[in-house]
């Protein structure tokens, strides 16, 4: 019973934390545009 649930709250903490990883990749690119174009 423990390990049921232990999977379904490490599955949960997983996609949060794939979440957070693709919204700040989207962010690191936005960044990297808009200091190339400055640069440029």
């Amino acid at each position: 019973m423990s390990q049921q649930t232990n999977k379904v709250i490490k599955a949960k903490r997983r996609k949060a934390y794939l979440k957070r990883k693709k919204e700040r990749v989207k962010e690191q690119i936005a960044a990297a545009k808009t200091s190339s174009k400055k640069k440029k």
